[in-house]
């Protein structure tokens, strides 16, 4: 697999992404800039510079967030493939077996990628 070619305003976008993911509605912005922000240690103040676009992060700072990001694609693929396996045994794996058979698929992919991205 290629190279992913890591940007100021890639990461910007992906901390973005990780604040509202985070985000457990309105009021909590703070809180998941706080949570986002010591998965790639960070202050919450940065962070939100970060997202602002009000400071250049290094290359490290840039493989944190490109790394955190991934994590989070993969917990939530593996939240969404429990839901899937949960609702295989309800109602029969025969309608849900394209599904499972996709998010595999993808999780493989994330997990590629995540070996890819150096430390």
């Amino acid at each position: 697999m290629g190279s992913v070619a890591l940007s100021p305003d890639m990461a910007s976008s992906y901390a973005k992404q990780m604040v509202e993911l985070e985000s457990r509605g309105n009021g909590d912005q703070m809180n998941a800039l706080e949570r986002v922000g010591r998965n790639v240690g960070m202050t919450a103040r940065s962070l939100r510079r970060l997202i602002n676009g009000e400071t250049d992060p290094s290359v490290s700072l840039l493989v944190r967030i490109h790394k955190a990001y991934l994590d989070l694609c993969a917990r939530k693929a593996e939240s969404l493939m429990q839901k899937i396996e949960a609702e295989k045994a309800r109602f029969g794996s025969e309608h849900f077996e394209d599904l499972s058979a996709e998010l595999q698929a993808l999780r493989a992919k994330i997990d590629a990628r995540r070996e890819g991205v150096k430390n």
